[in-house]
């Protein structure tokens, strides 16, 4: 079902702002009764999905009436779920005017990106040592899915494949403390990264930077490993920052 969020919250016609540009589809719907997570949860794991895919861009408003009707919940469990959202800086709060999607600090993104790259330079030089056979198998059967994703074109499920590239490194390595340092940055780290994937040629392009790094790991090679880390979390960040030139509106200083 091909749906938007429009409009604002009473008052918030003081700050116009352009109604997103893109479908929310499945991210959004209503709670799931027999689901182990409260509605407060479902509500923002599935506006931060939109957010982090893209499917709601920066400056998108957020109707909280509507997302109220949409999920079949109270206004302050929409509320909720909103502040959580600001509190991690995805959301802009504006008492009496309305909530809208925030832009993309590029300063932060910076730092996030290195604080992601210290890390996992150093954990893929590990995984290249000391990862067992089973979670190296692991890595081919995802590169396998990352491969057939290219080639039908599936962003969406090539960004999750991402995604759980780069977790197996640390599962494998059961480095629990370390992923959950990289947790906390993958959100705005990701969602710049979705942004860049519908670039021309960049999907490809990820695709063979993962096969650099996993073939260095199945060849026992650390340092190589470590190079070919630098090389592709590097790349996202030029990339970025041109993507940034073209796009102005979706970024902050």
């Amino acid at each position: 079902m091909s749906t938007r969020i429009v409009g604002m919250t009473a008052g918030a016609a003081k700050r116009p702002r352009k109604s997103p540009a893109n479908p929310l589809g499945k991210s959004l719907g209503r709670v799931h009764a027999g689901s182990s997570e409260s509605k407060v949860d479902q509500i923002y794991g599935a506006l931060k999905l939109a957010i982090v895919t893209g499917e709601l861009s920066p400056e998108a408003p957020i109707d909280k009436i509507e997302l109220c009707a949409r999920f079949g919940v109270s206004r302050l469990s929409v509320t909720t779920a909103v502040n959580r959202l600001a509190f991690e800086r995805l959301v802009v709060v504006e008492p009496q005017r309305g909530s809208y999607v925030s832009r993309i600090r590029i300063s932060d993104v910076r730092q996030w990106m290195m604080v992601r790259r210290a890390l996992e330079v150093e954990v893929v030089g590990t995984c290249a040592q000391h990862l067992e056979d089973e979670w190296i198998e692991r890595l081919d059967r995802n590169m396998a899915y990352q491969r057939t994703a290219v080639k039908s074109g599936d962003l969406d499920g090539f960004h999750q494949l991402d995604i759980a590239f780069h977790r197996l490194l640390i599962e494998g390595l059961g480095l629990d403390r370390v992923g959950e340092i990289l947790e906390s940055v993958r959100t705005h780290v990701d969602r710049t990264r979705r942004l860049l994937l519908p670039e021309p040629g960049r999907m490809p392009a990820t695709l063979k930077e993962h096969q650099a790094i996993y073939r260095t790991i199945a060849d026992r090679n650390a340092a190589a490993a470590a190079r070919a880390m630098r090389t592709h979390l590097d790349r996202v960040l030029r990339e970025l920052e041109v993507f940034q030139e073209r796009h102005p509106n979706f970024f902050t200083d």
